[in-house]
């Protein structure tokens, strides 16, 4: 895996997810309580499988990443509207990647999914290293979460993090990059969102 270089898993589906491990996602709250779980153990299983595979091809194993930055996007034709316009982004993150992911999947993006039904999203992964910079992946992590809230929130007196984060990453004071090559995956693509969502004061993922 090339140090700095951004790799994108994209279209991952829960409900396909589901489809493969013998559940229908339409269907969730029809079940009962066991088989919800049993649902949700499957469909996590699927995710990671599927990650996995996507990763194979790049020649490296995604579960050596230990030290990795990630973001977690919806895809086309979705965006969210955050106070100062919209992004697609849902998820800043860092550390091994693949437990961090897993851990994602099993808790609050397993619901998210769940309460968009059929929308697809792209996990986008990095190795960030620079020398003589130890721990430059918490770095980036910050820089990221930094320049996010710079361009979505309503005031530099308020941050705005991405909607399933809830906290600043490690503050490190750090030269600045010469390059911004971890931008990449917060600018979105040319191609721009159909609809924008913004959850209520009633949802758990109410900004």
């Amino acid at each position: 895996m090339e140090s700095n270089t951004w790799y994108t898993v994209s279209k991952q589906s829960l409900a396909l997810y589901a489809r493969h491990a013998g559940f229908d996602l339409s269907v969730y709250n029809e079940y009962s309580p066991a088989v919800q779980q049993e649902l949700r153990r499957r469909a996590v299983n699927e995710a990671m499988r599927a990650i996995e595979l996507a990763f194979d091809e790049h020649k490296f194993s995604l579960r050596t990443i230990k030290n990795g930055v990630y973001v977690i996007t919806i895809a086309n034709p979705l965006a969210i509207q955050y106070p100062s316009g919209q992004s697609q982004v849902l998820y800043i993150g860092r550390g091994d990647i693949y437990k961090r992911i897993k851990s994602h999947f099993e808790r609050k993006l397993f619901e998210f999914m769940l309460s968009v039904g059929g929308a697809e999203f792209d996990f986008h992964f990095a190795k960030p290293a620079r020398s003589g910079t130890p721990k430059y992946f918490e770095y980036i992590e910050q820089k990221m979460l930094e320049w996010f809230s710079d361009q979505h929130g309503e005031n530099e007196n308020q941050k705005c993090w991405p909607l399933l984060n809830r906290i600043a990453g490690a503050q490190k004071n750090y030269k600045d990059d010469s390059t911004d090559w971890w931008k990449y995956p917060l600018r979105g693509t040319n191609k721009k969102p159909l609809w924008a969502m913004k959850p209520t004061k009633h949802n758990d993922f109410a900004l």
